[in-house]
């Protein structure tokens, strides 16, 4: 495939309204694409207009298999006034590709699928390799969670994601190298380039603590049960107990990262509110996974409730997105770095992501996953004027297709 269609198929994909909805139409695209190739593919609904979709070369290989995956969707593109173009309507300037999605990930999406046909005609490559293309990443995870729930991930011995790994410029690269989460090479070059990829990113938890009171007339306070005042009581109880789990690190991603994040109570001032909660997001790290944590709140709540006959606190999961890490010396880590220092012709940084993919609901079903992040994009993702360098998005086709020829020798 020359330059010219490479670039056009990012354009087609660019071109897709699909801000987390809509995501059939990426889909269909893809399908079409692959159907035109010879590549087997099936379409997988989440809901109406939107669905996954899996593609697998070589399906009756009977040896390890190598999985990619990639979202669909993209977030919305805030204030589209102010984009020097329409961010739907890709522009290429001074060596970028400009719009929507350009980094996060439409670029890393059709750079997957490209590799993957050029891969399928290669009579001399007979592996199994399975891409999985998910709805709505940015906001839940939810097709990735489906997948995974109905065993797609099962089979998978490694996972390259192609999301947005590479910096902008020199000095975005000298951030990440200095910020502690990541394997600097040895010997220790003077000079980065803007490519790394990330061996390990943080997980989530997303949960609720809702105080069920009684309401009464604010002249008379003694005849309810204030939500907010054992709210308090349990913010208080929480935030010494997150003093127990920053004490966790690890030393690619850091240390556990707890946060109220939200609220919220009462609905009128002449009212003793009946109900309030809060809202709390934990990045988690493998030494102190999400089930630890989850299961100690619930046994905190437990014993507030059981202390105080007034107190009825209740906890919602909201979501629950597990870390992922894979070791240094994994033999999909070392080939990856080999193929980068091989195509960028310099050493290269292996970096830990504070940010989650959709690989933690993979790994959260198959635990034997090594997993690494690798893509063409950076931090202008989700920016208004976001963009890829054609370069990187044309280099990493190459990427892709040599670690899966490496991964198989």
């Amino acid at each position: 495939m020359d330059k010219e269609q490479r670039l056009s198929i990012l354009d087609d994909l660019i071109k897709l309204e699909t801000v987390n909805g809509k995501e059939k139409l990426v889909a269909d695209y893809l399908k079409k694409l692959f159907d035109e190739n010879g590549i087997e593919s099936e379409l997988n609904k989440v809901d109406d207009d939107r669905y996954n979709l899996i593609a697998t070369i070589n399906p009756e290989s009977d040896g390890p298999v190598l999985g990619f995956t990639g979202h669909e969707d993209v977030v919305d593109p805030v204030e589209a006034d102010k984009w020097n173009y329409g961010p739907f309507n890709p522009k290429h300037i001074d060596g970028k590709v400009i719009g929507r999605g350009a980094a996060d990930m439409k670029s890393g999406l059709a750079a997957i699928a490209i590799a993957l046909i050029e891969l399928n005609e290669d009579k001399d490559f007979t592996n199994k390799i399975k891409f999985m293309a998910t709805v709505g990443e940015e906001l839940g995870e939810i097709g990735a969670k489906q997948l995974s729930e109905q065993g797609y991930a099962n089979d998978l011995n490694a996972l390259i994601v192609g999301e947005p790994s590479n910096g902008s410029s020199q000095m975005a690269i000298d951030k990440l190298v200095g910020s502690g989460m990541l394997s600097i090479p040895q010997p220790n070059p003077d000079k980065f380039g803007r490519h790394s990829f990330f061996s390990a990113h943080k997980g989530s938890v997303d949960y609720r603590v809702i105080s069920h009171g009684k309401a009464a007339h604010s002249s008379m306070p003694e005849a309810g049960i204030n939500a907010i005042d054992n709210l308090i009581k349990f913010y208080t109880a929480q935030n010494e107990y997150f003093k127990t789990i920053t004490n966790y690190s690890d030393d690619a991603l850091g240390s556990t990262k707890p946060a109220v994040t939200i609220f919220k109570a009462g609905e009128q001032p002449n009212t003793i509110p009946d109900y309030a909660y809060l809202g709390v997001k934990v990045r988690t790290i493998p030494e102190f996974d999400n089930n630890e944590i989850l299961d100690q709140i619930k046994t905190l709540i437990e014993q507030m409730n059981s202390d105080d006959p007034k107190m009825n606190l209740e906890l919602a999961v909201d979501s629950s997105n597990m870390p992922v890490k894979t070791d240094l010396n994994s033999k999909l880590v070392t080939i990856s770095r080999d193929v980068y220092e091989d195509v960028w012709g310099q050493k290269n940084v292996v970096v830990g992501a504070p940010g989650g993919t959709d690989a933690s609901q993979f790994v959260g079903a198959n635990s034997d996953i090594d997993v690494i992040v690798a893509g063409p994009g950076n931090e202008s993702a989700h920016q208004i004027n976001e963009f890829v360098f054609e370069d990187d998005y044309l280099q990493y086709i190459t990427i892709y297709e040599n670690i899966a020829k490496k991964y198989f020798e």
